[in-house]
């Protein structure tokens, strides 16, 4: 019985990954179709095919991203920005979103920079995101923003470290990111590891397991 628990739980962690992923995609994916769909008139929307609201999202999103080579239209979006940040609620969410992106996509020697700060007077290290080089709430100089997110849970501390404290390290803050939520656990174990008790499970198969089998 415990073979086929074990069998059934294998097929769990396989399938299960697989299952998640094509349900977020999916999910994203026609998020963004009923977003660029909204963005036109009813009478057009009927002759749309599936997924023709995600080509316009990811189109006028390209488009910005050219018309942000215009100077005129660089000074309208600064303008934008000015008027969304003298609002008291808009400016915190215009400020969390804006700051969460530059997280992914700022200069690695700035913003999203991945370091191992090492906690004083011990050999133990923590891996964070070094998010500000020159933060505003440091009060001295000479320090830096560091961002610890905590295992198996949304949310971590920011701390403020002398910038001689941090140690760059080579890797993307994703992948930081994603050994943070898992805390890397089964890093270390091969996939095909199997121990003792596991083997003379399986060799514990009941008569007639095989029977009819080859029928």
């Amino acid at each position: 019985m415990k073979r086929h628990v074990r069998i059934l739980l294998t097929g769990v962690l396989v399938a299960a990954p697989f299952a998640a992923t094509a349900y977020v995609v999916w999910w994203v994916v026609v998020a963004l179709d009923r977003l660029g769909r909204a963005a036109l008139p009813g009478g057009v929307q009927e002759w749309l095919t599936a997924g023709a609201g995600v080509a316009i999202v990811v189109g006028g999103l390209y488009l910005v991203g050219l018309l942000m080579h215009v100077w005129v239209f660089r000074w309208l979006v600064g303008l934008l920005e000015r008027i969304v940040q003298r609002l008291p609620v808009v400016k915190t969410v215009y400020e969390s979103v804006r700051d969460i992106l530059k997280l992914f996509a700022g200069e690695p020697k700035q913003m999203g920079q991945v370091v191992r700060y090492r906690l004083p007077g011990t050999d133990a290290a923590l891996l964070g995101i070094r998010t500000s080089t020159s933060p505003r709430g440091a009060g001295e100089g000479g320090k830096v923003a560091v961002y610890l997110p905590m295992s198996y849970q949304l949310g971590g501390f920011t701390l403020y470290v002398p910038a001689e404290a941090v140690e760059p390290l080579d890797m993307s803050v994703e992948e930081a990111l994603k050994i943070a939520a898992t805390a890397e656990a089964g890093a270390d174990i091969p996939p095909a590891a199997e121990t003792e008790a596991e083997r003379a499970d399986g060799r514990e198969e009941p008569e007639g397991w095989t029977e009819g089998v080859e029928a």
